[in-house]
């Protein structure tokens, strides 16, 4: 019985960052342009487009986020960013026919690992989406008196009761709308539960309501426009950047990359 062997799937990241990182090198230098110059035109610190060019994976963030790195870059080359951008980190259709026939017999064990890993990552996705919409809502019921106390009549009773207190006024909820002005991947955690987690698209407007904290994490802030409780909508950070912000009824924490 052979042994298989476990593959780590950032290799198949580095291959393809520093196939794309020697290209975009290549077209800066023929175009004469310094890293801060280049900095300058895409809101990239200079740090990670070097990094871009170098293929060096952990001087960058998520995969997920290094795609938008690259298509800004890209762009700003007078190249076709959306293009480059696909070729790292993109799944694959595989057509349904004979394994004998089928492109997947000839992938190398780097690709047929990152086939796997993608299709764990959506079956996690949507078995997490499932187990949210049917968990039973709990209802809370009052506690019952103990057998045997009979609660005092108020017309018989020769002490008046002390007057009740005021209940306390509901806290009012978290309200959070946003619109996206261009393409960015957000998560979005409702008092702790994760409520959504993937890409949105220009003009696209969602509104989410938590009791106690709500946190936003952009790959892309400067796309994400966000009105907090019906205020004057903001961006939520700058373009092309990370950032996490959590909204609560005391206070708001702002987290950046």
């Amino acid at each position: 019985m052979k042994t298989k062997e476990l593959v780590d799937p950032n290799v198949l990241y580095r291959e393809q960052l520093l196939e794309l990182g020697t290209l975009l090198l290549a077209a800066r230098q023929q175009q004469g342009q310094t890293l801060e110059a280049m900095a300058t035109k895409t809101l990239i610190r200079p740090s990670l487009l070097a990094a871009i060019e170098q293929g060096d994976l952990d001087g960058l963030p998520e995969p997920v986020y290094i795609r938008g790195l690259i298509r800004r870059y890209g762009d700003a080359l007078h190249l076709d960013g959306e293009t480059l951008a696909s070729q790292f980190f993109t799944p694959r259709r595989i057509e349904r026919r004979s394994w004998q026939e089928s492109p997947a017999a000839q992938l190398r064990p780097l690709h047929l690992y990152g086939a796997y890993f993608m299709l764990m990552l959506t079956a996690i996705s949507g078995l997490s989406y499932v187990l949210r919409q049917t968990a039973p809502e709990v209802t809370m019921l009052p506690p019952l008196a103990p057998l045997g106390e009979v609660e005092p009549n108020p017309a018989t009773s020769t002490n008046a009761p002390p007057p009740a207190s005021e209940p306390a006024e509901p806290q009012a909820p978290i309200k959070v709308k946003m619109t996206l002005t261009s393409q960015s991947w957000l998560r979005i955690t409702s008092d702790g539960t994760t409520e959504f987690e993937g890409i949105l698209q220009p003009g696209d407007t969602r509104l989410w309501l938590a009791d106690q904290a709500l946190t936003i994490r952009a790959g892309n802030a400067g796309a994400v426009m966000v009105s907090y409780n019906d205020n004057q909508a903001e961006a939520l950070g700058q373009p092309g950047m990370v950032r996490e912000v959590t909204y609560s009824s005391q206070s708001t924490v702002s987290l950046a990359w």
